[in-house]
Parts: C-alpha cells; sequence; structure tokens
C-alpha cells in the first residue's frame, strides 16, 4: 500500500514538506499545491517556487497543474521538465467556486468533450506522465459516469478520487460506495483521498476497499504528523516523536525565514498550519489561542518548544496492523 502526502494549497508547500521528509518520514509520493495556468501564462508566477531544485532536496513532488487547456498545460509541462520532473498531475477536484466557475478543478468534471479535447491534445504530444486528481462530481456523483470510459481511453499514471462532489466541498460525507462502484470501472491504478483524519479512519478505509493501491492523507498530517508511521505500523516511544517534532518545527522555523521577511508574515502562516496541528496536543484551544497572540519569532518558539518538552500529546494510533 502506498501512501501519498495531498496538496493543500497554502500548507503542504515546500517549507512544509521539506521539514517533514528531513525529519519525520518519506511519503511514496508528495504533490504540489496547483500551480493555475491560463491562456498559456502563470496566474501567479509566484506559486512556480514550490517546483524550484533547491526547494526540494529531501523528497521530490508531482507538481499539480491547473488549468483547462493544453496551451497551459504545455507551458506547465515546460517549467516541470525544466526542472527536471517526470510526472504532472491535473487537478479536477477543487471545489472553490472562484475556480468551478471557470471551469476549472471539479467545474470541468460536468463537461466530458472538453475534457476530451483536453486529454486528447495532451497525450498527442506530453513528455511527461500524467495523472489525474478528480472528486465524482460537480453537483451529482453520477456526473463520473460519463468519465469512465472517457478516462479509460488514455495510458493515465492513476487516478486520485476524492469521492466527494465539487459542491460540497470538504462538507457532509464522503460516498465510498460510489467510489468502490466506480473505482473497480477504471483501468488505472485508483488512490483513494478524503476523510483520512486518524489511523482509525484510515484502517476503516482500507478495510472497505481493500484492493485499494493507495492512500492519500491531508489534513490527518497536519494534525498527526505521526498518522504517516502509524498507518505503516511504525510504532515511535513519545519520545522519539518529542524529538522527531522540535526538528520538524525547528527546520520549519528555518524555511519560514527564508521565504517571509519580518516576523508577521512568518507568523501568519504557521497560524493556518496550528489551526490543524493544535488538535495533537492537550489544551489544544489554550494553546492555539497562545500561538495566534505571538508577536515575535523568540516568543513562538518558546510556545512552541515547551509544548513539544512537555510531552502532552494526544496522538494515538497505530496499536496492530492496518490491513
Amino acid at each position: 500500500m502506498k501512501i501519498y502526502l495531498a496538496p493543500l494549497q497554502g500548507l503542504t508547500d515546500w517549507l512544509f514538506r521539506e521539514a517533514y521528509s528531513k525529519h519525520i518520514g518519506l511519503f511514496d509520493k508528495t504533490f504540489t499545491p496547483f500551480v493555475r495556468v491560463q491562456n498559456g501564462e502563470f496566474y501567479r508566477p509566484n506559486q512556480c517556487n514550490d517546483l524550484l531544485p533547491e526547494h526540494n532536496c529531501f523528497q521530490k513532488p508531482v507538481p499539480q497543474f491547473l488549468g483547462n487547456d493544453a496551451a497551459s498545460f504545455f507551458r506547465f509541462e515546460e517549467l516541470c521538465l525544466q526542472y527536471g520532473y517526470t510526472e504532472v498531475n491535473i487537478n479536477m477536484g477543487c471545489p472553490y467556486p472562484m475556480v468551478t466557475g471557470r471551469r476549472m478543478g471539479a467545474g470541468l468534471l460536468p463537461y466530458p468533450d472538453e475534457i476530451a479535447r483536453l486529454l486528447n491534445e495532451i497525450f498527442s504530444s506530453a513528455k511527461l506522465t500524467v495523472s489525474i486528481k478528480c472528486r465524482l462530481g460537480l453537483e451529482r456523483t453520477d456526473e463520473f459516469e460519463q468519465l469512465i470510459p472517457l478516462f479509460n481511453e488514455f495510458p493515465l499514471e492513476e487516478i486520485i478520487i476524492h469521492p466527494r462532489v465539487g459542491r460540497q466541498q470538504y462538507k457532509g460525507d464522503v460516498d465510498l460506495n460510489a467510489f468502490l462502484n466506480y473505482a473497480s470501472a477504471l483501468k488505472a491504478p485508483v488512490c483513494y483521498n478524503g476523510d483520512g483524519n486518524s489511523y482509525e479512519d484510515a484502517v476503516r478505509i482500507l478495510q472497505q476497499a481493500p484492493e485499494l493501491q493507495a492512500l492519500m492523507l491531508g489534513r490527518g498530517v497536519l494534525t498527526n504528523p505521526f498518522l504517516l508511521s502509524e498507518v505503516r505500523n511504525e510504532l515511535l516511544t513519545a519520545e522519539e516523536k518529542a524529538t522527531k517534532l522540535k526538528n520538524f518545527h525547528a527546520e520549519l522555523i528555518a524555511f519560514c525565514q527564508q521565504k517571509y521577511s519580518g516576523d508577521h508574515h512568518f507568523l501568519k502562516h504557521l497560524e493556518e498550519l496550528w489551526s490543524y496541528h493544535a488538535a495533537a496536543f492537550e489544551n489544544s484551544h489554550k494553546l492555539l489561542k497562545q500561538i495566534k497572540k505571538c508577536k515575535s519569532l523568540a516568543q513562538y518558539e518558546t510556545i512552541v518548544y515547551d509544548a513539544i518538552a512537555k510531552g502532552n500529546f494526544t496522538l494515538t494510533g497505530g496499536i496492530g496492523k492496518a490491513p
């Protein structure tokens, strides 16, 4: 079973991935948050910094493309080739209205003719292997039915499916039954993504879909950085967790200092991570409140390292072998 790290905009960027890979563990694959390209031009050129070789020393990610035309894809592929990548992932899953309203991300899923045209043009001359990350539809899960024969026409590296529809965003339940039904009809290897927020969640998913070849974890890893090792049944002592966690945060701070000027921008970046990560500690609400009130790097370091040194982790799981 392969375990992947999900691409989460503003969260699993190179800062997080490098610190995690160096001090906590290596996923079988990681993916960059999407780089949006429209009409052959980068929408925000600074997104490309996430792909720079010097920002990906410990584990090379799969770059993710967000767009809906072949010219934009090939502009992105050109950049990926320049930096030595071998695979690119196409985002057909982003659920946010500012993206879907432009027929990108999950907004492309109701238009199989447009997807067919895009993939035909891409596979006519693509130099990289191509995978897709998608949802089951934009409004309804049965939208996926018309995409199955289309996806089966192309030599996709794999298809990563988040079994919600775009209009749900991240609310409501995943449709695991629909996922199992549709996944079995696809020729490409299938990876599951969605609501793998704990060891118990991962075990439940794997029990219900034992034929899965890969599982993608996202927000669960932000909350519990040791979820990867727990799913792999690699048990760690509290002391080992504390050491790894301290080194991870020290490295993350060092990387943030490379990217951001001034403590304010640095601290705002880390605040979003801690909105998930604080749940790994006892008195999580109090800890998060303290971090949000931080005015300086020195104050932040004192709070974080003190919380780790106390060892008041609520991190659990990993007892027994996941199927």
